[in-house]
């Protein structure tokens, strides 16, 4: 190991990929970097780990892998059960790297962590047998958006609490997310309703199965937070502090799956994905998850906000007051437990905090230093940021726009922008 020295000259020998490195990639990475893995190479053979050295190395020392955006060395945020790799880990790839990545002695003892399960009684929902197509375009070129439609016909009120998705092609699917949806509520002033707008999305493609849906779920839907959202290697999600989230006896579920088709290789192949989610009678406590963005309300509110074109780094600002929650609900304070960045491909970076009456920062609840549009996770504290009167939550999302000569609107499409800041309170 890196704390062996040689014989000759008594320096530290450099880390090789058995004893040193392979241990890190099986912890971290190799969930996905495996074979039949939604990775595009794999991290468990030595010739194929050394020969993507350089751009592990790169990869792993700007933190964009393993995918955990938010900072997480306790600058910003308390985080549970953080993905995010400890710098002596990085310091050994990166040596390791840097030393011509020797192999080491061989060994076949090393195992991918098995991933819990949510058991036998969780509520399953699979999506169809599907055949995604390459949408094409600047912002999809590999990729498509697919949504799909589930009434999962309850009796009454039930209580979600935990999830995890099981893709049926790993190398295929790329997210998932599952939201309800209240059919019968009002979108619009012509009391069009969120049934009338899937069913219209939906008959825009007869002949295929669901609908495109590059927002939540699907342009116009308005769904009732995101409780399920899953990305590769991320396993068995709990919801903290025994809380859970209502889903109505009446809502619809909707299942969006990102289906990426970056290796030609699978074109033409098919998915079925599986959803479980934990559904119980009650929880101790209810929470909820609030998607604000200042930016897409914006389209509500007279003149929508655009972003200018040519800027590498354009700041947007936002704040929304905690007294408005406060009062909505009826409450002298609230935790926030949860946090889920979104932007689209023009983001760059998102800081979120709680400033006092006076504008002085009291809380961090998270900073992205390098947004991806490919790994959207919730966030969970391992303990709880307290919101109270008179706070403000500031949402500052940072734009690289060098790419476009008109201003960016904000919408769903992947084409415009969103700031969206998305919170896990429980009163």
């Amino acid at each position: 190991s890196a704390t062996d020295t040689g014989s000759d000259t008594g320096e530290p020998l450099p880390p090789t990929y058995w004893q040193d490195v392979a241990p890190i990639y099986f912890d971290n990475c190799v969930t996905c970097h495996r074979e039949g893995g939604i990775g595009p190479f794999v991290l468990d053979d030595y010739a194929t780990a050394a020969a993507w050295a350089p751009a592990t190395t790169t990869a792993v020392d700007s933190r964009q892998m393993p995918p955990w955006l938010v900072t997480s060395d306790g600058s910003c945020g308390d985080w549970a059960n953080s993905k995010a790799l400890d710098q002596a880990d990085i310091d050994t790839i990166l040596a390791w790297a840097d030393a011509g990545a020797p192999e080491g002695e061989p060994r076949d003892d090393l195992q991918v962590p098995v991933q819990p399960g949510l058991g036998p009684d969780a509520f399953e929902i699979s999506t169809p047998e599907f055949e995604p197509a390459p949408q094409g375009g600047l912002f999809a070129e590999f990729d498509e958006y697919r949504c799909f439609l589930f009434d999962p016909e309850l009796d009454q009120d039930m209580f979600l609490t935990g999830y995890e998705v099981i893709p049926g092609n790993q190398a295929l699917v790329h997210h998932v997310l599952t939201m309800p949806v209240d059919p019968d509520a009002v979108v619009d002033g012509q009391g069009t309703t969120n049934l009338d707008v899937i069913m219209a999305l939906d008959a825009e493609s007869p002949d295929r199965l669901g609908w495109p849906c590059f927002g939540a779920g699907g342009d116009g839907v308005d769904v009732s937070g995101i409780p399920v959202t899953w990305a590769p290697g991320q396993g068995v999600v709990d919801f903290p502090d025994g809380s859970g989230v209502r889903i109505g006896a009446n809502d619809l579920l909707i299942t969006q799956v990102h289906y990426n088709m970056a290796d030609p290789d699978v074109i033409g192949q098919t998915d079925s994905s599986t959803v479980r989610m934990r559904l119980e009678d009650s929880a101790a406590r209810e929470g909820f998850f609030d998607l604000p963005d200042g930016l897409l309300n914006s389209l509500f509110e007279g003149a929508p906000d655009s972003l200018p074109p040519g800027q590498s780094a354009y700041d947007y600002v936002w704040t929304l007051s905690v007294d408005d929650y406060l009062g909505w609900l009826g409450i002298p304070s609230m935790e926030l437990w949860g946090f889920f960045p979104h932007m689209h491909q023009f983001g760059r970076k998102q800081k979120v905090r709680v400033l006092d009456a006076e504008g002085n920062e009291v809380a961090c609840i998270g900073d992205v230093q390098a947004w991806d549009f490919g790994w959207q996770l919730y966030y969970f504290y391992a303990q709880p940021i307290v919101l109270e009167p008179g706070q403000t939550i500031e949402v500052t999302c940072t734009y690289d726009t060098t790419s476009v000569d008109e201003g960016i609107w904000p919408g769903w499409g992947t084409q415009n922008e969103m700031c969206l800041a998305g919170l896990y309170l429980i009163p």
